[in-house]
């Protein structure tokens, strides 16, 4: 498995793993606020200008995608990502604005960083609709969600080559009839084991001062 024990620190410094058997409950300020704010921290050293005009699916790509089967963690439909292209900060703003949103939301102040717990990629992919739903008037919601759109943004925005042609290459697979975990593993992970995966979170978040601690509950969980 890809947990280490309690508090151990994972081999790269923006990166923790903890175990939680209890999730306290999160409310993000605005869940725009955090992935607006990374997108932007994260461009600085190649564009920095205004946010992108956000468009997760290609013209090629029906709308009726998102009415079918996907991920429960791919949140490509949520109003913030439509209102993010109305974005015009500055990047210092946006940096802020990221912290102040995760302070908000229970992060906790490590020098001139935030430390921000996220459920770990093993859990999060694995997670079903019906578990989903099940945990939404419970403590894990917030997290759920958080974590779902902090992972959707990363994909759409910072992976690779930052097109989202992963996400792309998804939900055109799953239309077709693709398993959703064989989908995930070739579009998706492309190769990278999900602790590879988490790192490169970790490293593209850090550029805007956050430092996501992987969390872990123990439910079911993808495999290495």
């Amino acid at each position: 498995m890809l947990w280490l024990k309690q508090e151990t620190p994972h081999p790269t410094a923006a990166i923790a793993i903890r175990e939680s058997p209890l999730v306290q409950a999160r409310s993000l300020k605005s869940p725009l606020q955090t992935v607006q704010s990374s997108a932007l921290a994260y461009g600085l050293k190649k564009n920095p200008v205004p946010a992108p005009v956000v468009e997760v699916l290609p013209p090629s790509v029906k709308a009726s995608v998102l009415n079918r089967a996907q991920p429960v963690w791919l949140m490509t439909d949520i109003p913030e990502f439509a209102e993010l292209k109305n974005a015009r900060l500055s990047p210092a703003q946006t940096i802020e604005q990221l912290r102040q949103s995760l302070r908000d939301a229970g992060a906790r102040q490590m020098g001139q960083s935030v430390r921000f717990a996220m459920l770990n990629l093993a859990e999060l992919m694995a997670m079903e609709p019906k578990a989903w739903a099940a945990s939404l008037d419970t403590p894990a919601a917030s997290e759920n969600r958080a974590s779902a759109m902090l992972l959707t943004f990363y994909l759409s925005y910072l992976d690779r080559a930052g097109d989202g042609a992963g996400v792309k290459a998804l939900l055109r697979a799953m239309e077709q009839g693709m398993a959703e975990e064989r989908a995930v593993r070739e579009f998706i992970l492309a190769g990278r084991s999900l602790a590879e995966l988490e790192r490169e979170m970790g490293r593209a978040f850090a550029d805007a001062g956050v430092e996501l601690q992987f969390t872990r509950r123990g439910g079911l969980a993808m495999r290495p």
